[in-house]
């Protein structure tokens, strides 16, 4: 009666067991640059298993798992098989194979034909010169919309700032990388001078004025001399000499003491000031006054 009892106890004990077996599955393309790809092994039969699996024949270290499936996120190519799969009960069957094939990514790379621009002209053009790759993805840093072009010419905002640019790249796999580079928009002075002016009143030029930028204005002066070097007209002002909508901006062509209207001729101009990082510009120039 005992051998009875011990002989139901094995056979129930071995039944609440079942043999196990492994599939594996998965894989694919994987760029070199990304991260993994999954191999997946589905499993059948009563865990804990305890599982060895191969990688273009070479078997790799056995572990257990109670996962189902078994996931083994990889960056390795080959072809990858389950040598063997146990439990409890002992050896399984397997079957099945995947396959992770590493494809070379393009390597981004780009270069600019101005990467420090004046606010007056902030334009460049930027050249792709990654190997391989068939299609781009240019971010200027300004809000602009995306740029699909292989080689484009942008023009940023008039505003002094520094610009983080990016190319995306891909190649036919679908394969992408990405590189950054920076493009400086910087301020810049400037002034312009007329050489000739016609105050004669018929609404057109009649006063002259000037056009500047970026300028340290305290430091500036103005001279007209006539043919015998005498000062016929000078300002410090140059907000005033400057050309605006106001009717009452830049010089008559009056002589600066008396008021007099000068006659029409040639002028010699002198001009004095300095820019805004402290750079001294002292210049002259011939100005016809025509009436």
């Amino acid at each position: 009666m005992k051998r009875l009892i011990l002989i139901s106890l094995f056979l129930f004990s071995f039944s609440a067991f079942s043999q196990s077996s492994a599939f594996i599955y998965g894989g694919g393309n994987l760029c070199d640059n990304a991260g993994t790809i999954d191999v997946e092994i589905s499993l059948t039969g009563t865990p804990p298993w305890n599982i060895v699996y191969a990688i273009d024949g070479i078997d790799q270290p056995s572990f257990p798992t109670t996962n189902n499936p078994h996931i083994i996120p990889t960056k390795t190519g080959g072809v990858y098989t389950v040598v063997s799969v146990s439990n409890a009960v002992g050896v399984g069957t397997t079957s099945g194979s995947a396959i992770v094939t590493i494809l070379q990514a393009p390597t981004a790379q780009f270069t600019i034909e101005q990467d420090t621009l004046s606010f007056i002209y902030p334009f460049t053009q930027f050249q792709d010169k990654t190997i391989g790759s068939t299609a781009w993805n240019w971010n200027f840093g300004d809000n602009t919309p995306i740029d699909n072009t292989q080689n484009p010419v942008h023009t940023f905002d008039s505003i002094v700032a520094v610009y983080k640019c990016s190319l995306i790249v891909s190649d036919i796999n679908n394969c992408s990388d990405t590189t950054f580079h920076q493009v400086w928009v910087e301020n810049e002075y400037y002034i312009y001078i007329p050489s000739s002016f016609t105050p004669d009143w018929d609404g057109v030029n009649d006063r002259f004025c000037i056009h500047y930028h970026a300028m340290r204005k305290n430091t500036f002066y103005f001279r007209v001399y006539d043919k015998r070097g005498e000062v016929v007209f000078y300002t410090k002002n140059v907000k005033g000499l400057e050309c605006s909508n106001n009717k009452n901006n830049g010089w008559d062509g009056t002589h600066n003491k008396s008021g007099k209207e000068l006659p029409t001729g040639n002028y010699v101009y002198e001009v004095y000031f300095q820019d805004f990082e402290g750079w001294k510009h002292h210049d002259f120039g011939f100005l016809r006054l025509i009436r």
